[in-house]
């Protein structure tokens, strides 16, 4: 019967720190930020195939703005500028969008890089703190300098932390029609000048 008493009120002691590490189980973080640099990478190759059709779209656009001035047609040219500035603000928007995700691609790589000193130098940390108190019997001046190449490794590692990014994506203005028309009449200009 003491058998049956111990069995039934008997408790399996898990070890709390096992079966947290159970539950919150983490996978190695450096192939996750490799695959997030991977696809932004891609991503930045798909917007600058957008961002090379887009200019060359606004080059043609220009051109056809610059055709309707010589042809004194000031509405198809005024159209035509209104689509021109919608285009721009696309391009913008599109170089803006490349360089904040450059921008992450290039502070993610950042992060595996510390995180690749940071193992290098974890082992250097260990081996010199146990050199101090070993060293420190047999050489008492040797640990003193000891100690401060510990600092040293010590600081770079707490130095190594990241800050954080402010990206700031903005959109043009709606006067830019009137900077294009100027744009497009001084070309018009140039070209009836080399004309006659």
């Amino acid at each position: 019967m003491a058998g049956f008493s111990k069995n039934w009120t008997h408790q399996n002691k898990v070890d709390v720190k096992n079966k947290l590490n159970t539950v919150f189980k983490r996978d190695p973080l450096k192939p996750k930020i490799d695959n997030a640099v991977n696809k932004l990478q891609l991503q930045v190759t798909k917007l600058e195939a957008m961002i090379t059709k887009v200019n060359e779209k606004e080059g043609a656009l220009f051109k056809k703005i610059v055709d309707a001035l010589q042809r004194h047609d000031s509405d198809v040219a005024k159209a035509l500028s209104n689509e021109l500035a919608e285009v721009r603000k696309i391009s913008r928007m599109l170089n803006q969008t490349k360089m904040a995700l450059e921008q992450v691609s290039l502070r993610l790589t950042t992060i595996t890089d510390v995180g690749d000193v940071m193992m290098a130098l974890g082992p250097a940390v260990s081996s010199v703190k146990g050199l101090r108190s070993r060293l420190g019997k047999v050489l008492p001046g040797a640990e003193g300098e000891i100690g401060s190449i510990q600092a040293v490794l010590e600081g770079v590692m707490g130095s190594l932390n990241a800050g954080g990014t402010g990206i700031n994506i903005s959109t043009g203005s709606d006067a830019e029609i009137d900077q294009i028309m100027k744009e497009a009449s001084a070309v018009a200009g140039q070209r009836e000048t080399t004309i006659i």
